[in-house]
């Protein structure tokens, strides 16, 4: 996962550009089962000494519409996790634009985005973790309470899903000191520090 700068030539006062591959993305696909497994037993141990328990047996009759929850809950909470993400980019002065990740046309995910604002590493950092801060300890704590198990499949998708924002924390800590960073729909342009 090193430094791409693509086809097109950065500008002058850029120091590099990073962008997830084919490759990056298949590797975030399969990360990303071990750490939705992992966030399931973390938050279904929460669901299950909260204040009721998580039942054991799907009756048939309900099990599409147990489904359909969890969907719809994750679906929520993918948008909150963008949400969160952009709160921190308002707060620093940025404006955020939200939309929909589309390969070859298909939906895959959502993301939240601010190009042409720069900010500084520790800022960057903030908006990056943001999600995984915040939002995978109140999983934890809201699984505690007596629909919470309900909510165990969103939250660990919640948490699998933070892989993008890990990976892309660990190239902006690759980034000089002075780096300013630039979030881009499709990756992230790092520039010199301004004088």
């Amino acid at each position: 996962m090193s430094a791409q700068t693509g086809a097109t030539e950065l500008p002058h006062d850029a120091i590099s550009e990073w962008k997830p591959s084919g490759v990056t993305i298949w590797a975030w696909v399969i990360l990303c089962i071990p750490l939705l497994w992992f966030g399931v037993g973390i938050y279904l141990a929460s669901a299950t000494h909260g204040a009721t328990h998580v039942e054991g047996t799907i009756k048939s009759g309900e099990i599409l519409v147990e489904l359909l929850i969890a969907a719809a809950l994750t679906l929520a909470l993918a948008c909150i996790h963008e949400a969160v993400h952009g709160l921190p980019m308002i707060a620093f002065g940025a404006k955020p634009q939200f939309g929909i990740l589309r390969y070859g046309g298909v939906p895959m995910g959502l993301y939240v985005t601010s190009p042409g604002h720069r900010f500084t590493r520790r800022q960057y950092l903030i908006v990056c973790l943001a999600p995984l801060a915040i939002l995978s300890p109140l999983g934890v704590a809201l699984c505690w309470l007596p629909f919470g198990g309900y909510l165990v499949v969103p939250f660990a998708a919640q948490f699998a899903g933070c892989i993008g924002d890990i990976t892309i924390t660990w190239h902006v800590l690759r980034a000089p000191a002075g780096a300013a960073c630039e979030d881009m729909r499709d990756g992230t342009r790092f520039w010199k520090a301004e004088a």
